[in-house]
């Protein structure tokens, strides 16, 4: 990991206008964003810096938001730790925490519905197949010698085909990219809302053994780290 920039994200954590809260914001706002969610930057900073929620939103679009400021902080407090069942379960139980999915008790498992992927054509797992591919996909994972933005492409796009829980599954596997950025020291990229659509295309276009539409999307986003590299080195 960049000891540097990971040490200066945990220093600032509890400061309003920092490293930290710069990136926090960013990374829900256009994650969430993306999922449908009508918050706006600044009535995500509002709820974020003041716990005040201003516009019009369904109460799962308040409870997730929320939820996906607790989900980033723990993906922080946890960088080095590796990526198991128990540490998805765990995200996607803080991420559905007192919403509809948590209430119908789809929250913290894996799904038990077969699902998709709207918008595509993909072949997302079935249910039964969850585990085995999970599996599979962890264990080439850790078992790389070093991490390359190609890889994470591969992680995501594989994850994201695998659809292992019932909803959340693109908010989980953007959480695990930034995860597996920040551990890597590799660039920091922010999928954002504005470029969705490319986003979205570029998974349409990668396939088993075939990642570089979404490797190319990602490479042409702003670098987080070079973007606030002068906050970053004032703190």
């Amino acid at each position: 990991m960049n000891k540097n920039f990971i040490d200066a994200l945990l220093q600032t954590k509890d400061f309003k206008n920092s490293l930290y809260s710069i990136l926090k914001h960013n990374f829900l706002y256009h994650s969430n964003k993306i999922e449908g969610s009508t918050f706006t930057t600044e009535a995500l900073a509002l709820l974020l810096d003041k716990n005040v929620v201003t516009g019009k939103h369904t109460l799962d679009d308040v409870q997730e938001t929320v939820n996906s400021s607790y989900v980033f902080d723990r993906i922080v407090e946890t960088l080095g730790k590796k990526i198991d069942d128990q540490f998805l379960k765990d995200l996607h139980a803080r991420l559905m925490l007192n919403t509809t999915m948590h209430q119908r008790g789809y929250a913290g498992i894996y799904k038990t519905i077969p699902n998709m992927i709207i918008g595509t054509k993909a072949k997302v797992a079935q249910p039964f197949e969850v585990q085995s591919k999970l599996d599979e996909l962890l264990q080439w994972y850790y078992h790389l010698d070093t991490v390359t933005l190609k890889d994470i492409s591969e992680f995501h796009y594989r994850f994201e085909l695998i659809h292992p829980f019932q909803d959340g599954n693109g908010r989980i596997g953007r959480f695990l990219m930034l995860k597996q950025m920040l551990e890597n020291n590799l660039p920091v990229k922010i999928v954002s809302w504005d470029s969705e659509d490319l986003y979205r295309e570029s998974l349409n276009l990668c396939d088993i053994g075939h990642y570089d539409p979404l490797t190319k999307y990602l490479e042409s986003l702003e670098d987080f780290k070079v973007e606030y590299k002068m906050l970053w080195d004032l703190n």
